[in-house]
């Protein structure tokens, strides 16, 4: 035996460490949200299915009390997902694809006279209905400033344009950009994001443009 240890050999020269980038980790993080909805959605399923039959005195609980339950704990889950995604502005965010309300704000910043690569954001889509959803198409209306100046010389794109369908419990990222011609004016523009085939999906857009 030599002094050498098999973790020291294995442990080799110190190598540098990479800047951490906010929208990898990010993106991580929604990763892990949606395996974590789609976890804790296939647990409650196989509860379900696995309900004895024995022929105890207690009564077996009504099956319309786990679905509740069910939908009750993927609701929970989705709320926690959708907040946790939001990070400082540019970034990602979550939402449900049958979400009633208003979704998280996606935010875009960008210099007066960058391009259409200036600024992008992620919006993760997620299914954690037990069907199948599709096809989606995000689209975004005019964007204009608080005292109605519209901001002309840009448009919203979105890659994919179209998701063809979304499969039970699972998530599939948008990435929201802006493509420009020529300069901008400064300000701070709003507009609404919708989805052909969710009609309860609605999310607020920021556009943010930087003076020179």
């Amino acid at each position: 035996m030599t002094g050498d240890s098999r973790p020291d050999r294995a442990r080799g020269p110190r190598r540098p460490r990479a800047l951490f980038d906010p929208v990898a980790g990010m993106r991580a993080v929604a990763d892990i949200q949606a395996e974590g909805l789609r976890a804790a959605t296939d647990l409650l399923e196989r509860m379900l299915r696995s309900e004895p039959d024995g022929r105890g005195s207690r009564e077996r609980p009504p099956r319309g009390n786990y679905a509740a339950l069910v939908d009750a704990w993927a609701d929970l889950l989705q709320r926690f997902a959708a907040g946790l995604a939001q990070p400082p502005q540019p970034g990602a965010v979550t939402v449900p694809v049958d979400s009633g309300g208003v979704g998280p704000a996606v935010r875009l910043a960008l210099g007066e006279t960058e391009g259409r690569d200036g600024a992008v954001a992620e919006v993760w889509l997620h299914n954690g209905t037990f069907s199948p959803v599709g096809p989606l198409a995000l689209r975004c209306d005019q964007l204009s400033a608080s005292d109605g100046t519209v901001l002309d010389g840009a448009d919203v794109r979105f890659e994919p344009r179209a998701v063809e369908v979304l499969p039970p419990r699972s998530s599939r990222a948008v990435v929201v950009s802006l493509a420009t011609n020529g300069s901008l004016r400064a300000g701070t523009y709003r507009g609404m994001i919708q989805a052909d085939g969710a009609p309860r999906l609605w999310l607020p857009l920021e556009v943010a443009i930087a003076p020179c």
